[in-house]
């Protein structure tokens, strides 16, 4: 079986390379959220009590920013949230987008890419996915509950990692449609807190459309 991603490693390779092209679109991020129930033997990541998928949160409201069209789906993101000068494909990457207007020191950041392994479960990706995103570098992987997004079932990781001594948190999802899954990966400043981490992710992922 191919690895599910290279995802872990297009991820970080991404966030290190927006980290690069200035001190307002780098990545980083806060630790993992305290609500971990037990530890995960076959993986080592820690895991919560329930994977039963999730709806979003119908208290959140949808990103009202740009709309961002990727291939074969299309995205609203946060207001001040814009594309990057870099062409994401450089990075393997079908879509980035930065928080141009953060002041904390660094620009929060989403970017997507298509599985090199094409339709992904949710089950792969909390067992290998794990392990994988563990060998890149992860720290203090966390498997979130599932949620839905467009109608499809995702996993949810969350994890640390760390660039050049700067720590930086992910929300990674997997949205699958048809034989592709798409690898949505949130990086985050140490100074955002997971309530407005989850809130953020939502308000973008619930703006999810197939085209």
């Amino acid at each position: 079986m191919p690895r599910l991603l290279h995802v872990s490693v297009i991820a970080l390779a991404a966030s290190l390379a927006l980290a690069g092209c200035s001190s307002t679109t780098s990545a980083s991020s806060s630790q993992t959220s305290s609500t971990v129930a037990q530890a995960s033997e076959s993986s080592g990541a820690r895991s919560v009590e329930s994977n039963n998928p999730q709806a979003s949160d119908p208290g959140a409201a949808p990103a009202s920013g740009d709309k961002i069209t990727g291939s074969g789906y299309s995205i609203v993101v946060p207001e001040g949230w814009t594309k990057p000068d870099q062409d994401p494909a450089q990075q393997g990457l079908d879509v980035v987008v930065v928080n141009r207007n953060d002041t904390d020191g660094f620009a929060d950041n989403v970017n997507v890419l298509l599985s090199p392994a094409g339709k992904v479960t949710p089950e792969q990706v909390e067992s290998q996915g794990v392990k994988e995103i563990k060998d890149a570098g992860a720290t203090d992987v966390v498997i979130r509950p599932r949620t839905t997004v467009a109608g499809s079932e995702s996993a949810h990781l969350s994890a640390m990692f760390s660039h050049s001594g700067a720590k930086y948190q992910i929300e990674q999802f997997y949205q699958t449609h048809g034989e592709q899954t798409f690898i949505t990966t949130f990086s985050f400043s140490t100074t955002v807190s997971q309530a407005d981490r989850d809130a953020l992710c939502d308000s973008v992922l619930k703006t999810w459309s197939w085209a």
